[in-house]
């Protein structure tokens, strides 16, 4: 009995034809082929289909749907991404950037180059803005929290001038924030694993609008507004750093038409007036529960005196019933101020151009406020 020797240099892993072996005669190459097929099916065998096919892949992939529709907007609103790892000991083993029409595309997700083990993932998302103008946020030097996962804080990048020694007079950009725990398997015989990691948005527009419930017009130049807060810093969790206070001011201020109804007229009748108010923009970090008497809303005339002081996280919760009611969903405060992002308040003058207290707009719908605190 002959023996011939096989040479296989193309077989493809857990696809191979055993019938097509088995036409070449003797014994001793049925032997050799069975062996050769024992060994195909594993990632220890001599032979596999494709170049990497027993590598272990480790994904994550980005969801923000925390907002008041519940649905992800990742691919939408979020264009970079930065993402940290860290080891069981808070040293940084991994940091990747990804930006660009990248995070629009379907099914996007980052690849995490890291050995198999456990690690704490954080990300800080939209801190690039392809050169657009100057960044919004940045975060500590790298030689700080590469080291320690306490020092991967990100602050808003704020100006000075003689009237106050930190404000911002910008449209921020957009800044997102996440966790996530992850154990990394090891697996000799390959495979991909993908983890989601839900992301909080930090940054809200606030809009104010000034009427005179008498119909004349406003004039935006005959006011200031402003917001004050203790929220420029943010920690690795993304809970707020105690430091100097934050002056917001305007990126937009201008006027413009909006209709409202007369109050003293019958229901069933009720007239529109079309009247000119001063529209003001501003756009403030994140809107933190704990808050409530340190975010601060106010408008000052032309000359220095205090029309309106406001504190903006109990106005803005005003808000919250009606969207639980609508949407049926009950929520935190603090879920709710970070699912809303936009916020609309309209406050009213007297002939005096001093607000009227009792009664805001909050987005479309009227807030008729009692004796409250303010």
């Amino acid at each position: 009995m002959s023996l011939t020797i096989i040479h296989i240099t193309s077989l493809k892993r857990k696809t191979m034809n055993l019938p097509k072996l088995f036409k070449i005669h003797g014994l001793a190459t049925v032997i050799t082929a069975i062996a050769a097929a024992m060994l195909l099916t594993s990632c220890n065998g001599l032979i596999y289909e494709d170049e990497g096919d027993c590598s272990v892949v480790y994904r994550i992939k980005f969801r923000y749907d925390m907002n008041l529709k519940w649905a992800d907007a990742f691919a939408n609103e979020v264009k970079s991404v930065r993402l940290y790892a860290y080891d069981k000991n808070g040293t940084l083993v991994a940091e990747k950037t990804e930006s660009g029409a990248a995070l629009a595309s379907e099914g996007y997700s980052m690849t995490l180059e890291v050995p198999a083990g456990d690690y704490h993932l954080a990300a800080w998302c939209g801190l690039d803005n392809g050169g657009e103008r100057a960044e919004s946020f940045s975060t500590a030097d790298q030689s700080d929290y590469q080291a320690s996962l306490d020092k991967l804080t990100c602050r808003l990048n704020s100006k000075s001038d003689a009237e106050h020694p930190s404000y911002s007079d910008e449209h921020l950009f957009s800044l997102f924030h996440g966790t996530l725990d992850v154990s990394l398997p090891d697996n000799p015989d390959g495979g991909e694993y993908v983890y989601t990691m839900s992301l909080t948005k930090n940054t809200n527009h606030i809009r104010i609008i000034l009427q005179h419930l008498s119909g004349e017009d406003v004039d935006e130049d005959d006011f200031t507004f402003q917001i004050e807060d203790n929220n420029g810093l943010m920690a690795h969790d993304n809970s707020l750093i105690p430091d100097r206070d934050i002056m917001y001011r305007t990126w937009s201020k201008r006027s413009g038409q909006a209709g409202v109804g007369k109050d003293d007229t019958p229901a069933e009748s009720r007239g529109i007036v079309y009247v000119n108010g001063a529209i003001a923009d501003l756009t403030v970090g994140r809107m933190m529960e704990s808050h409530r008497r340190d975010m601060m809303l106010t408008i000052k005339s032309k000359d220095g005196s205090e029309v309106a002081r406001v504190p903006v996280i109990d106005y803005a919760l005003l808000a919250k019933d009606y969207y639980e009611e609508a949407y049926g969903h009950k929520m935190s405060d603090q879920e709710f101020l970070d699912r809303e992002d936009e916020y609309v308040m309209t406050f009213f003058l007297d002939r005096n151009n001093q607000w009227i207290s009792s009664s805001i707009l909050i987005h479309s719908w009227r807030v008729v406020l009692g004796n409250y605190d303010v």
